[in-house]
């Protein structure tokens, strides 16, 4: 099966501005975190999906600069830009990111990756937004084409096509879910390490500076990074 790397990105969420596009470490959010996937092994592809309203142009512009695939389509319609994601790329199976992200472990997303592979259609959902123990920013959903497109059929709800694949995480009764546990040594879900709002930025760059131009660090490393720097 192969799986495409799919980043949900929007200049204004929840009547705030993101910041996907903020510089980071010398570089936009958005290009920190395509650094990382960079990184992630078992993805056929990656691709940015975001509006088609003017707002989200400079996402699209960005996109088109680096030479990396966007999607667009309407804003409260995640789901249908997601299934029209894996349809241009042949996917079977994507990784559902948020772009909010950038300290994602592309180690995380090999890992989901690989399980949709080796499971091939009998899991429908392979994530681990079920039962929060990773760290805040490290949210990641996998899911097959062929569940995505079964639940679009039951999203009618605006809400439902705007979470897209919480649809199949909490429809457990329809759907084949594999909750995944984080080990003992990251099991900080006390530790923000996402982008919530612009505030958070000098925090999350002192993480991403403190490696020194490195992008392959991994969950381990950005729990120690975090500490030390909050012990300072």
């Amino acid at each position: 099966m192969n799986v495409l790397a799919i980043i949900s990105a929007a200049t204004i969420q929840d009547g705030r501005e993101t910041g996907v596009l903020a510089p980071l470490a010398g570089e936009p959010l958005l290009g920190r975190l395509l650094d990382r996937l960079a990184h992630a092994e078992k993805l056929v592809g990656i691709v940015v999906t975001t509006t088609d309203e003017a707002e989200d142009a400079p996402i699209r512009d960005f996109c088109a600069a680096r030479g990396t695939q966007c999607q667009t389509g309407a804003r409260d319609d995640l789901i249908g830009r997601q299934i029209a994601s894996m349809q241009a790329a042949g996917a079977k199976g994507g990784i559902s990111l948020d772009a909010r992200n950038p300290l994602i472990d592309p180690a995380l997303v090999t890992q989901v990756a690989d399980l949709l592979q080796m499971t091939d259609g009998m899991l429908d959902w392979i994530g681990n937004t079920l039962a929060p123990a990773y760290p805040r920013g490290m949210e990641i959903d996998g899911f097959t084409a062929a569940a995505l497109t079964e639940a679009e059929k039951r999203c009618g709800e605006p809400e439902q096509r705007r979470r897209s694949p919480a649809f199949l995480r909490e429809n457990g009764r329809i759907y084949r879910p594999l909750s995944l546990k984080a080990p003992p040594e990251v099991a900080r879900p006390d530790v923000r390490l996402d982008v919530e709002s612009l505030a958070d930025l000098p925090r999350i760059e002192a993480i991403f500076a403190s490696f020194e131009g490195r992008t392959d660090f991994t969950l381990a490393e950005i729990l120690a990074a975090s500490d030390r720097l909050a012990a300072q």
